[in-house]
């Protein structure tokens, strides 16, 4: 008997153990069908859904504004198209600008460099000025002490051969 109360005992606890999992599911379908309709219940129904008019109307207002804005990016793009021409007109009236300023800069140099001849040829010649200044004071002296040497000799030899006669005086 052993046996027999044996498997007894276990289809019985076998049936309770059964029956309490099927309970369980059961009590879980309820609780969740219990929510849904409770949700339901509290949740705000559109009074109007959306009309295929209105849809269609802010389709067409769309459309609309993808025209006006793709407008608008084409005239940017011609505003950049137009800026580009004139930065490169920019830069070209740079370059050349450039290339005049070189040829300035070399006509200067060259300015200079004749300048620099010209002050050299210019301190030359005031060295010689000097030069011929200093041999004509000095000729100058030179004539002065002969001329006062002559007239010493005149004078003396005038005034001895003149104080015997009477010589004839311009006056």
């Amino acid at each position: 008997m052993k046996t027999t109360n044996s498997v007894l005992q276990r289809a019985t606890r076998k049936a309770l153990v059964v029956g309490a999992t099927a309970s369980v599911i059961g009590a879980g379908a309820m609780s969740v069908e219990y929510a849904a309709n409770w949700r339901a219940d509290s949740a705000p129904l559109d009074a109007n859904p959306v009309s295929a008019n209105s849809v269609g109307n802010s389709l067409q207002a769309q459309h609309q504004r993808t025209q006006a804005l793709a407008g608008e990016i084409d005239q940017v793009a011609q505003q950049v198209a137009d800026l580009r021409s004139a930065l490169d007109a920019a830069n070209g009236a740079m370059a050349q600008q450039n290339d005049t300023a070189a040829t300035v800069q070399g006509q200067l140099k060259a300015a200079q460099a004749k300048l620099a001849s010209m002050q050299g040829q210019l301190r030359a010649a005031q060295t010689r000025l000097a030069q011929l200044n200093a041999a004509a004071a000095k000729q100058a002296a030179l004539n002065a002490s002969a001329k006062r040497s002559v007239v010493r000799r005149v004078v003396t030899t005038t005034g001895a051969s003149g104080a015997g006669g009477g010589g004839e005086h311009d006056d």
